[in-house]
């Protein structure tokens, strides 16, 4: 099955997140004391080589995983929820295409 052009370039614009996550896997170790600690919002951005407003964008969809802490419900996102978060978009991307409400079909 031959992958058209567009999907080619999709996957290409993927890559560096692809390599940047892998390199995080290895880095880290994903030992089970790294991976269910607890990350404020601003270092998972740290952590993901992503800007603050990535994570709240995240943060919208209600199965992006999350533990509120304390009386004032400070988020806090487990680490392995996190990437395991992640894989899962990265692997089932394709079932989440928007769709196109003005489309001319």
């Amino acid at each position: 099955m031959a992958i058209s052009e567009d999907v080619q370039n999709e996957l290409s614009q993927l890559q560096p997140y692809i390599d940047r996550y892998l390199e995080l896997c290895r880095v880290l170790g994903m030992d089970s004391a790294k991976y269910n600690r607890l990350m404020s919002i601003p270092a998972t951005a740290k952590l993901l080589g992503v800007a603050r407003e990535t994570i709240d964008l995240w943060l919208l969809d209600p199965g992006f995983p999350r533990i509120l802490v304390g009386n004032s419900h400070q988020v806090r996102l487990r680490q392995g929820d996190v990437f395991a978060y992640l894989k899962d978009k990265a692997v089932h991307w394709y079932k989440e295409i928007p769709s196109d409400d003005w489309s001319d079909e």
